[in-house]
């Protein structure tokens, strides 16, 4: 390798090796491994044909993740060409070097993969570098003098209740704005039947309308007989959509389903948050694990349940808000117009109160699920501002990606640049990852952090981790 390269260009390559395995990682793995499941569960237990589906299938995936995947490459190119850049231009600083280097990526990379979807990247490495500005003005104590404490310490849900408040109503009435496969999940995770969210569009579209008949109002009295409820319960001629529907069919009233939502939720998360809170300790520290293993799966277990309660109470405050607005207060006791209850207000208030779930979750995992969140959530506002002003114009697809293309660089440039000059700036779900991907250039750069530092080095910066 040293006989091909300059040596200074040696750790520049190993970067640039690590950063693709990761990006073609995160794009192939789980295509593999839905194949392998649902060729197993598929052909049950014929080994034979088992094997015969797997030799076929695999080997074209291989070779598509390779020819026709750009993500590994542009990973690649936004983390490791930087120094390659320095290398060629040594006057060149090193912000800079990151900027250029990314924004070359991106640019071919668009090219050579004219199918490629960025923008969720790009909004992931946008929130990024927002955070790190924020974990700047956390620790700044000329902030800490003149801002109240309570603001800090509770922004992120402030921010999570914003975002959720974009998802979740664009999800009830526009879900194409939402990332098709985040929708999905959300549909899953809702427990609501279909018919009720095309009834939900329909009010909002006009399709639906109270006092006449339509195509929609059949399909829900259709879901009232089903459920073994009178069918004027469904029916739009009848004024008002009883919440018996909403309710499934049970009787017992808007708290219990509540309630029996919240467990839904819970149950059906609990698997995933085990794995999520399980995979760390099992695979990176394990032998703090070994070392006590009953008060390690304790903690296991207690968090699993903690972020399971936090889904079900998000889960849970949509269905009963709407239940208080369009039956408890705005029907029983305001005696307000129906329609504006069902088709804004309502959901409006479930979409905004839902956010408050966060305040279950222990604080350094609020400010993480916020930056879950709040990157579909600009996919979405995106959309919302946008989509009525694009005329399909020569100009509009060249301006859309020249403003993300900056956007896209400039994030990468304040993160990478956090990592090289203060790591306690990034948060630890990302910062391991870029150190490990970096961790040559950074040792070749003189820092001598360990990579895999767990805890911030700044005081105060709880809300981060």
């Amino acid at each position: 390798m040293s006989t091909l390269l300059p040596p200074e260009l040696i750790p520049a390559l190993k970067t640039v090796l690590r950063a693709y395995g990761v990006g073609w990682s995160i794009t192939t793995v789980p295509t593999i491994l839905t194949i392998l499941i649902k060729t197993i569960l598929k052909k049950q237990n014929k080994l034979g044909a088992i094997q015969k589906a797997i030799l076929l299938t695999l080997p074209q995936v291989l070779k598509k993740s390779i020819t026709q995947n750009g993500f590994p490459l542009l990973v690649a190119g936004a983390f490791g060409g930087q120094q390659f850049l320095r290398y060629k231009k040594p006057k060149i600083s090193q912000k800079s070097a990151i900027f250029w280097s990314s924004l070359i990526s991106i640019w071919s990379i668009r090219r050579l993969f004219p199918n490629i979807k960025t923008l969720d990247l790009t909004f992931f490495v946008l929130v990024r570098a927002f955070d790190v500005f924020a974990h700047k003005i956390y620790v700044s104590p000329k902030v800490r003098q003149s801002v109240p404490k309570w603001t800090l310490e509770y922004g992120n849900i402030a921010i999570f209740m914003l975002a959720s408040t974009e998802i979740i109503f664009s999800w009830f009435f526009e879900p194409e704005r939402l990332p098709r496969s985040y929708a999905n999940w959300i549909t899953g995770m809702s427990g609501i039947d279909l018919r009720l969210l095309s009834v939900l569009k329909g009010m909002r579209s006009g399709e639906w309308q109270y006092g006449k008949s339509s195509s929609l109002g059949n399909d829900l009295i259709k879901y009232c007989t089903q459920l073994g409820i009178p069918e004027s319960y469904g029916d739009p001629c009848s004024g008002r959509v009883d919440c018996l529907v909403i309710h499934e069919g049970n009787t017992w009233g808007c708290e219990v389903n509540a309630l029996n939502r919240f467990y839904k939720g819970f149950k059906q998360i609990f698997p995933v948050y085990l794995s999520v809170h399980l995979a760390p300790p099992l695979f990176f520290r394990t032998a703090r694990l070994l070392e006590n293993p009953g008060a390690s799966i304790l903690h296991i277990l207690l968090a699993s349940v903690r972020s399971s309660t936090f889904l079900g109470t998000y889960i849970a405050i949509i269905w009963y808000s709407i239940c208080i607005v369009r039956t408890r207060v705005g029907h029983q006791l305001l005696g307000v117009d129906q329609k504006i209850l069902d088709r804004t207000l309502g959901p409006l208030l479930g979409s905004m109160l839902c956010g408050l779930s966060l305040l279950v979750e222990s604080k350094h995992r609020r400010g993480e699920m916020t930056l879950y969140v709040v990157p579909r959530a600009l996919f979405s506002l995106t959309e919302r501002l946008l989509s009525p002003h694009q005329k399909g114009r020569w100009w509009e697809y060249m301006a859309a990606e020249f403003g993300e293309n900056v956007v896209f660089a400039a994030s990468v440039m304040v993160v990478i640049n956090a990592i090289y000059k203060d790591k306690s700036m990034v948060r630890p779900s990302v910062r391991g990852l870029m150190s490990w991907i970096l961790k040559d250039e950074l040792k070749a750069d003189g820092d001598q952090t360990p990579v895999d530092d767990p805890e911030p080095k700044s005081e105060g910066l709880e809300m981060r981790k």
